[in-house]
């Protein structure tokens, strides 16, 4: 079971040292690409590329793109191609990552529910599930035993066999240890301390990366948006909870440094009870459990599942506050006082770029702006807060399974690219 993927000794005879994956970094930010483009792009010499692309299409890593028709490409029409002799219009040849290398399988677990996507070498969705569970009673073994059976299901339906899985990432909200692959705490978990990655590891022998929720949003959204990947980017994911994931140039730092649990920043010590089991944390204030928890003590709502609200309950929430229910209005400000909280914590602390709120909880956003702005004014040195781009972006929780495929292919491509016989 330890044994490498097949794919992975595939390429054990790929070049050595960092050009051939500069080369497909460059493809798997820009996607299909000329030989002449992808010199101009890694600063490489063109019988260099030649020679690289060369021998990355005879491991079956790269392949011709299918285009519908033989288009030149900008630039294209004199370029010395791999003898020293000079190109003239001849029609481009797109090269491309090969999507049927491997597969790549990324897994987000959170309060009931997991969810499960399979995509191609290329980063193609191929197929996905949603399993609602009661995600509090697993113990370890069984929430082992959960993700195998979900990734196995994942493989099964696109009859995949398990030779062809590249590698496996899982999501979680909570404190995740990225390089030991760990789970420490989750508030979607009753168990703690649980060694995740080892059994997927053994059981699929692929790649297994790990890392809190918030981290796959950040990836997602930053490759949806090149511009939020330069410099320092914080994203701060508002919905069951409240986390922060962290990227630099558009990689995410494992360790300490790229899961934050800035959810957790104490408000009042007296405040409300937090799901962590402590007093007056800012998520206790902004998360979908506490408003609704807390809608709950002046109006007749049923009880949420596991303490969570669906996202029936929470639509319902917003839709009686905009229809101008002003206990529900306060609610909602108050929300957005600790949103601001939680951007001058993280603007003064970190100093980044950019700071980008997402999650399924910023649907309300249009409710707490007012609040939020106000407070975050006070709340932060006005040319610190200048030198921050802040950003809205409520979305939804498939950004996480997508950020996950996106980190674990990252890990992927290194891993091929050092692989030596």
């Amino acid at each position: 079971m330890n044994e490498q993927p097949e794919p992975l000794r595939r390429a054990s005879s790929l070049a050595r040292g960092s050009n051939p994956g500069r080369l497909v970094e460059v493809l798997r930010r820009q996607g299909p690409l000329p030989r002449v483009e992808l010199a101009r792009s890694t600063g490489l010499s063109f019988p260099a590329i030649s020679a690289i692309t060369s021998k990355l299409m005879a491991e079956d890593l790269l392949c011709e793109a299918e285009t519908d028709a033989a288009t030149l490409w900008p630039d294209d029409a004199d370029e010395e191609d791999a003898d020293g002799g000079r190109r003239r219009g001849r029609p481009a040849v797109l090269l491309t990552l090969n999507p049927e290398f491997g597969r790549i399988i990324a897994v987000s677990l959170r309060m009931n529910l997991v969810e499960t996507l399979i995509a191609d070498f290329s980063g193609s969705a191929l197929a996905q599930s949603r399993l609602e569970l009661a995600t509090r009673a697993l113990n370890a073994s069984a929430l082992c035993e959960l993700v195998i059976a979900q990734i196995d299901a994942m493989l099964e339906a696109t009859a995949t066999p398990r030779h062809r899985l590249l590698g496996i990432g899982i999501a979680l909200q909570g404190i995740v240890d990225g390089d030991t692959g760990r789970h420490l705490w989750s508030p979607a978990l009753s168990i703690t301390d649980v060694d995740l990655a080892k059994p997927i590891r053994q059981a699929f022998g692929a790649e297994v990366v790990m890392a809190n929720d918030a981290v796959a949003v950040a990836l997602s959204l930053a490759a949806a948006e090149p511009a939020l990947a330069q410099g320092l980017t914080a994203t701060i994911m508002v919905g069951h909870g409240v986390g922060m994931g962290i990227i630099v140039d558009g990689e995410a730092r494992w360790g300490a440094g790229a899961g934050s649990e800035i959810g957790h920043v104490k408000l009042a010590l007296n405040g409300p009870q937090c799901r962590c089991g402590q007093r007056g944390c800012i998520e206790a204030h902004l998360a979908d459990y506490a408003l609704y928890r807390d809608a709950r003590t002046f109006l007749d709502l049923p009880p949420a599942a596991s303490q969570q609200p669906s996202e029936a309950q929470m639509a319902l929430l917003r839709d009686r506050a905009r229809s101008g229910d002003s206990r529900l209005e306060h609610l909602f400000q108050q929300a957005g006082h600790a949103l601001a909280e939680a951007v001058a914590t993280t603007i003064s602390v970190l100093r980044p770029h950019h700071v980008i709120l997402a999650g399924p909880g910023l649907q309300a956003f249009d409710m707490m702006r007012s609040a939020y702005e106000e407070r975050l004014d006070q709340a932060v040195l006005p040319w610190l807060l200048k030198s921050t781009a802040i950003y809205v972006r409520p979305s939804e929780s498939a950004t996480i399974v997508d950020g996950m495929v996106r980190r674990t292919l990252r890990v992927v491509d290194r891993s091929l690219m050092e692989t030596t016989e």
